[in-house]
């Protein structure tokens, strides 16, 4: 059972697609996946918290690899981020 990240299923995104991609946005989308398996990992059943654990490996592992690209803006990133915290505070999540 997997909560975000399907480590069965690879996609198959080619080089072109890659190159070109929006690194900033496709990198906030890991990031809201990690607060939401961070939520997971601290308040899920034993389990769900398992399942977490091994699907933040993988998302980290992506967070990485987008902020590496070279289209990657960290100071959008950076606003993103700050965003998306502010929306999970709001919400009393972690």
């Amino acid at each position: 059972m997997a909560i975000i990240y399907d480590e069965s299923v690879r996609t198959g995104i080619n080089n072109t697609s890659i190159s070109q991609a929006n690194s900033t946005n496709a990198y906030l989308r890991h990031y809201a996946n990690k607060l939401y398996l961070s939520f997971i990992a601290s308040n899920g059943t034993r389990d769900e918290r398992w399942q977490a654990e091994r699907e933040l490996v993988i998302c980290e592992r992506k967070l990485r690899f987008w902020e590496r690209h070279p289209n990657f803006v960290a100071e959008l990133a950076r606003i993103g981020m700050e965003k998306l915290n502010k929306e999970w505070n709001q919400k009393g999540r972690p």
